[in-house]
């Protein structure tokens, strides 16, 4: 136990008694950690459960989700009802094309 401990201490830099050594090597990284974390939550996909990085707006641009969950999201997060939403919106703006033309 205390081999790992001795072994963990010395990677992250606080054996020796200074702490010059944390705070010049891995404690510095801590706001590019933080930073990493805020850009992984703000794209990863609002499906419940799943992790992936969304790249894709829903229609109606409330959502972003990954390439297996994509068309609409309904408040549930079915898949079925994902989808339905998905295709009642793409069927809304072909008929708005419709009128407009």
């Amino acid at each position: 136990m205390k081999s790992i401990l001795s072994f963990i201490m010395t990677i992250t830099g606080i054996n020796g008694g200074a702490w010059l050594n944390w705070w010049g090597g891995l404690g510095s990284s801590l706001s590019e950690f933080g930073l990493l974390l805020v850009i992984w939550k703000k794209f990863e996909c609002h499906a419940p459960g799943c992790h992936r990085i969304g790249l894709h707006r829903t229609a109606d641009g409330a959502y972003v989700l990954c390439r297996k969950h994509h068309p609409d999201v309904k408040n549930d997060l079915k898949l079925e009802d994902i989808h339905a939403a998905h295709f009642a919106a793409k069927a809304a703006q072909e008929e708005s094309r419709k009128i407009s033309k």
